[in-house]
């Protein structure tokens, strides 16, 4: 008796479901008209190819092969870390680096200010303020000294010359302290050679007459960096400074720093440097946790990130346009039409 109840009940059961199919058919066909649903399609242009609306489609209505895939190119990579904390999914290891400034080869010249962006890099302020003084003999060694930094010094007079009205012809005078043997005597007149002169300035206090022009230097004010360059090489007491340099040793704020490398090669004293850390590993995207999301690419500063892009694809003969791939898209690259 029991068995022919339940076999009666599990007749009605299969009944009822195959009746709710059939009533259920129209209205599964309706949602592919038109008229009811418009079709829904890829921006291929917004498309990263992650593929979360591939997973939420149950009808196997969109067309995604291979996901996109994510490498960092090593060569690039500063280990700046910018895309290491962009990703939710804790996909890519990379062992950050500190940036240090080295005080003693620090010149305060400033070339790695406006290359930083944040702002991170501390240089110490005044109103330090250089000049040419009457002692200069224009030997030109701040000129040289000058142009790995500002380029604020240059020639007025580059050569020495003898001012033939003033000469008295006492050669032997100014040529004897001459060890270039650059000046010699011509005409009657003291000839100096542009060549062999060295501006060493040795033969200035020599001549009573004044007879020798000795090169010129100018500094332009709004071009010096306050380095301290031609003051340190100057040994005649020909560069003036004055005011002093207020503020901090120069440093770099880690905690606003962005390790982005910038400012490493335009240092002409390689007084900064980056320091590694001790357990130091090569920087590497984890592909089977990566959900090619696509944030951290446009992030990287130095284009490290090589992206393969591959883009999704509705198939309109399987899609029943229930509009959970729209709702899902991260970057809205599924719309309807």
């Amino acid at each position: 008796m029991k068995l022919n109840t339940y076999q009666r009940r599990e007749f009605l059961i299969k009944a009822l479901q195959g009746t709710a199919l059939l009533l259920t058919a129209p209205v599964l066909n309706a949602c592919k008209d038109d008229w009811l649903y418009s079709s829904y399609k890829v921006v291929q242009t917004d498309c990263n190819g992650c593929g979360k609306c591939l997973i939420v489609c149950s009808y196997k209505a969109i067309i995604l092969p291979t996901l996109s895939r994510y490498t960092i190119i090593k060569t690039k990579c500063t280990d700046c870390g910018i895309c290491k904390y962009a990703c939710k999914e804790n996909a890519i290891s990379v062992s950050t680096t500190d940036y240090l400034i080295k005080s003693s080869s620090c010149t305060k010249c400033g070339k790695c200010i406006p290359v930083c962006l944040p702002g991170s890099i501390k240089l110490p302020t005044g109103s330090l303020k250089y000049s040419i003084t009457s002692s200069c003999v224009g030997c030109g060694k701040c000129v040289d000294a000058c142009f790995s930094q500002g380029k604020a010094i240059s020639y007025t007079v580059s050569a020495y010359s003898i001012v033939t009205s003033k000469c008295h012809g006492c050669v032997e005078r100014c040529s004897s302290v001459c060890t270039d043997n650059a000046i010699t005597k011509v005409n009657g007149k003291a000839s100096i050679n542009a060549s062999k002169c060295t501006k060493c300035g040795k033969c200035l206090p020599r001549c009573n007459y004044a007879a020798i022009a000795r090169s010129a230097v100018e500094l332009i004010q709004s071009k010096c960096t306050q380095c301290d360059k031609c003051y340190l090489i100057c040994k005649y007491n020909g560069i003036k400074k004055e005011g002093v340099l207020s503020g901090t040793e120069p440093h770099i704020e880690h905690s606003e720093c962005t390790r982005c490398g910038k400012c490493l090669p335009v240092c002409p004293e390689n007084a900064i440097y980056k320091v590694l850390p001790v357990s130091y590993s090569d920087p590497v995207i984890n592909t089977s946790l990566c959900n090619s999301c696509g944030i951290c690419a446009p992030l990287c500063p130095q284009n490290a990130i090589d992206a393969e892009i591959f883009k999704a694809e509705i198939d309109q003969k399987k899609c029943y346009r229930c509009g959970k791939c729209e709702d899902i898209c991260p970057l809205d690259a599924i719309e309807n039409s």
